[in-house]
């Protein structure tokens, strides 16, 4: 791993020998980002420390009043499962090289398989879930438990993360939930949490979430104004790429 780019500051080691890897870093609808958090709440996953980077945007997040880093490491030994949770979008010109070196470390700690969480822009009120992958055997896998994203783009920091897992043959699925615009959307965060239920079992009840629904999307809404701010004058495209802090 390039320490230049990304730099993981552990306070104590994975105990999962060959874990599945899932990443919610915001996107369009925070989907990534509120369905990963949610996770990591509901489950009391256990904290294991954060990624930091100079691309990453200067900021603090705070947690029940605590400081913590905008990219956090998490982990359920019972599940077998780490979660990688993202307060803060990552630039489209450091996209690949974070997305590099996210998957750099997923291969250092022998991640047997890659999830990555992501919005899609859809108009329709529906909800659903597509699903793509980066070898062509894990199909069969998603085939019944989401909608195959058949032709599109993934961009962004997932993007960049999946073609880079298809460049080092590591198992990835990219679960993408359908929301109706760029803004907030917990529901749509709520198809995928279920989805992944399907797949791999978690047993993660959503009511909690649903219950929020309203109170996250002003949350979620008042953060991104929140990063919208701290934006550097010189990455004025960031409103381009990311609509919802737009």
């Amino acid at each position: 791993m390039d320490k230049d780019i990304v730099q993981v500051i552990l306070e104590r080691e994975p105990s999962i020998k060959n874990p599945i890897l899932i990443e919610g870093f915001p996107g369009i609808g925070l989907v990534g980002n509120i369905a990963s958090q949610y996770i990591v709440n509901e489950l009391k996953m256990t904290y294991l420390g954060a990624m930091s980077s100079k691309y990453f945007p200067p900021l603090a997040v705070l947690l029940g009043g605590v400081v913590n880093m905008p990219v956090r490491i998490y982990e359920d030994a019972n599940l077998g499962i780490l979660i990688l949770t993202a307060d803060v979008p990552v630039h489209p010109l450091a996209s690949y090289d974070i997305g590099k070196e996210i998957v750099s470390w997923a291969e250092s700690i022998n991640a047997k398989e890659m999830v990555c969480l992501a919005g899609i822009t859809v108009m329709s009120d529906e909800h659903r879930v597509f699903g793509a992958v980066s070898r062509k055997e894990l199909l069969e896998k998603i085939k019944d438990m989401a909608e195959i994203f058949e032709l599109g783009t993934i961009t962004g920091i997932t993007g960049s993360i999946m073609n880079e897992c298809r460049i080092r043959n590591l198992p990835a699925i990219c679960l993408l939930g359908e929301t109706a615009s760029a803004e907030p959307d917990p529901r749509a965060a709520i198809a995928a949490i279920e989805t992944l239920n399907k797949i791999y079992g978690l047993g993660v009840s959503t009511a909690k979430l649903a219950e929020q629904a309203q109170q996250i999307e002003v949350q979620m809404a008042q953060l991104a104004q929140q990063m919208k701010a701290a934006q550097p004058e010189e990455q004025p495209k960031i409103a381009k790429e990311f609509p919802m802090y737009g």
